[in-house]
């Protein structure tokens, strides 16, 4: 008898342990999924963030393109009325060369 009760004994601390291993697989599968979660959340956190600053990033690119887009207008403009008036000058320029080599060469025939 008192084997068997040693046996009975052994077989309920095997059934002890294995439900106390039960309950902690358990608990620590609980505990994964909460740090999974944690994670993920996290992450989402940081994504988002990452996401304002790109925008943010993107918004000071935009108005930098912007304003240099403006400077080039305006450069752009200021070399457009300088070539007109410079292509004056040389029409002038020309008409007036024109005008003298008409006088000289009225100049040379009355000689």
């Amino acid at each position: 008898m008192k084997q068997e009760v040693n046996q009975h004994t052994i077989l309920q601390a095997i059934l002890e342990l294995s439900k106390q291993m039960q309950e902690m697989k358990l608990d620590l599968q609980q505990q994964i999924g909460a740090v999974e979660r944690r994670l993920e959340e996290k992450i989402g956190a940081v994504e988002r963030r990452l996401e304002e600053k790109i925008e943010a990033v993107e918004r000071r690119l935009d108005e930098k393109i912007e304003a240099v887009d403006a400077k080039l207008d305006k450069v752009e403009q200021n070399l457009s009325k300088k070539i007109d008036i410079l292509d004056s000058k040389v029409g002038i320029v020309s008409l007036e060369l024109l005008e003298t080599k008409a006088e000289v060469s009225v100049l040379q025939q009355t000689k």
